[in-house]
């Protein structure tokens, strides 16, 4: 059964007039509402029904910080998390830097889609059945699997300064596998996808193109080395994903491990380059305020090539002595040890091209279609590894010869977009399953990329 609906911004006053005296806080009152639907050999077999809420209060007593949460909105619920954040106050580390609660900013409504957060398990069972039918789920030696995710959030969020903002949010998302396990070695194709709008989300579109992008032939060895690659939107915004938490997290410029830490406002990458943040945007998934109900504005982090600054939340802000830029993420863990971090980013560049286009531009080198399990090596520096999957190809004189068996690389994202040559017109919206950070961008040439070790698949 649905739970019954609650006023958030109730609670969020409820919670506040808890505090005892000398104690001043912010809370966030959430209610979500998502359906997931995974399937696999050609089946949906773990449909996913979610429904919650939840309250995360933060407090200040003399300089010093504590989070609690609960899943409890009772009255006693209420007392009991105010109880355990100010208990919780009382033995943390002081930090006099950290600034008091804001009170300015009005954030204005974005976009969302009423009918995807309404949407039914069996549409979103639906929206599943198409990606596997597109994708041949039928085509005897073939599996598909993947996932369909759709839903909303709905937060209120309020402190003692007087603060009180609430919206909604929507979010879907599908990634499709398509493999043939008994080829040697056997061969995958891998597409994804999300938008805030759930009818616009096309996964049958992305069935054929994870359908389309698996090798018909055996994938030969390829030695590691330096390569010019071809990188698709799913492999860029990997890339790009990990620059923001490297490159521009306050908690990182503070700490001194930012890779573009002393970079700022410097160009140090193409002119054409353009990497902004915009909450706002119904290009990525909107959201009008961050997790302290600071107002989403754009920022530009890359300004044709030039570094932008690192963002900040209330805490970084303090320490670094910088105004709030809207990027706070909850204060509870996990999020809290990550600190502020862009999470609406959209890649742009001028004079794009087409897929044939970039083809003939990388002239000879690899297409990579996606990254896996990729890791951080060498924060400071902006290096991560990880391994190509899912349709990776050889190029000569801009026509693809052959598929390729997977490679590991180990690279720098700054040296990666420093190296950039071309930009797909195209772009796609990638983010994780329930739209907390989303990405859009499109498939770039790189004229430098370093792989070094090989597979056997």
């Amino acid at each position: 059964m649905p739970a019954r609906p609650i006023d958030l911004a109730a609670v969020a006053t409820r919670v506040l007039d808890r505090l005892p005296s000398g104690v001043e806080g912010d809370v966030r009152v959430r209610s979500e509402g998502w359906t997931t639907m995974r399937f696999a050999n050609g089946h949906i077999h773990q449909p996913h029904v979610e429904e919650s809420r939840s309250v995360s209060l933060r407090v200040a007593k003399d300089h010093r910080l504590a989070t609690a949460t609960t899943t409890d909105t009772s009255p006693a619920g209420l007392g009991r998390v105010v109880r355990e954040a100010v208990a919780l106050a009382s033995i943390a580390p002081v930090d006099a830097r950290v600034g008091p609660f804001p009170v300015d900013g009005r954030p204005r409504p974005v976009r969302y889609s009423r009918a995807t957060a309404s949407l039914a398990p069996e549409a979103v069972g639906r929206i599943a059945a198409g990606a596997l039918e597109a994708a041949g789920a039928d085509v005897e030696g073939q599996r598909v699997s993947g996932a369909v995710h759709a839903g909303s959030q709905t937060i209120a969020i309020a402190n003692t300064s007087g603060r009180s903002v609430s919206g909604i949010r929507t979010a879907s998302q599908a990634s499709i596998l398509v493999e043939r396990p008994a080829d040697e070695p056997p061969v995958s194709g891998w597409a994804e996808g999300s938008h805030w709008d759930a009818a616009k989300l096309d996964a049958a579109r992305l069935g054929r193109e994870a359908r389309d992008r698996m090798p018909r032939t055996a994938p030969k060895a390829a030695k590691p080395g330096r390569y010019r690659v071809l990188l698709g939107g799913a492999a860029v915004q990997e890339l790009v994903g990990f620059l923001a938490h490297l490159g521009f997290s306050g908690h990182g410029e503070e700490e001194g491990w930012s890779c573009l830490k002393g970079k700022r406002g410097t160009r140090l990458f193409p002119e054409e380059l353009r990497l902004t943040d915009d909450g706002r945007s119904p290009l990525g998934l909107p959201a009008a305020f961050d997790e302290e109900g600071t107002p989403k504005r754009r920022l530009a982090l890359i300004d044709h090539g030039v570094v932008g600054p690192a963002v900040t939340d209330l805490v970084t802000a303090g320490h670094l002595g910088a105004r709030l830029t809207g990027h706070a993420l909850p204060p509870e863990s996990p999020y809290g040890e990550w600190g502020p971090v862009p999470t609406s980013l959209i890649l742009t560049a001028d004079h794009g091209a087409s897929p044939e286009e970039l083809a003939k531009i990388l002239g000879n080198g690899l297409i990579v279609t996606r990254f896996h399990y990729v890791r951080i090596v060498h924060p400071a520096r902006g290096v991560i590894t990880g391994m190509t999957r899912d349709g990776t190809y050889r190029v000569r004189h801009g026509e693809v010869v052959e598929p390729v068996r997977n490679l590991r690389f180990t690279q720098s994202i700054p040296e990666t977009l420093r190296h950039a040559e071309a930009w797909g017109r195209e772009r796609g919206r990638y983010s994780d399953e329930r739209g907390v950070q989303s990405v859009t961008c499109p498939a770039l040439v790189c004229g430098r990329f370093q792989f070094t070790s090989a597979t056997l698949f």
